[in-house]
């Protein structure tokens, strides 16, 4: 694959840790995606590591998980096309104002829940540091 060709799809530069598995998880192995596109990505994956056919690449941080084919492979970098027409999940930005607003009530109210048992915690502590 040749550097200065077009690209169809913008990459976006990132360092999301992820993980590369073969039949159903019961082989995986952890790479760092440090470029995605909409088509595919480019996974720094150690030497030792053999990628073959297709396997799923998952990216537990951002909810995303594909089929993906190894396109090229350079030492610890191995550049992957999607095969799957699964697109990943929508971007928060992308929700309807209606969800959003959804959203952010239920994580008010997670906060609210999360504020109190913090508070229930603290006491506790400082009832144990005072006996």
């Amino acid at each position: 694959m040749a550097d200065n060709r077009e690209r169809a799809t913008v990459r976006q530069r990132t360092f999301l840790q992820a993980r590369i598995s073969y039949g159903d998880g019961a082989i995986s192995t952890d790479c760092t995606v440090v470029q995605l596109s909409a088509k595919g990505a480019l996974l720094s994956v150690a030497d030792s590591v053999a990628l073959t056919g297709e396997f799923e690449v998952a990216i537990p941080q951002k909810d995303f998980r594909r089929r993906a084919r190894l396109v090229r492979r350079n030492g610890g970098q191995a550049g992957v096309e999607f095969v799957d027409r699964q697109a990943g999940p929508p971007a928060v930005a992308a929700l309807d104002v209606e969800g959003q607003k959804i959203r952010l009530r239920a994580l008010e109210a997670e906060n609210v829940k999360l504020k109190a048992q913090l508070s229930v915690l603290i006491q506790q502590v400082h009832r144990l540091t005072e006996e």
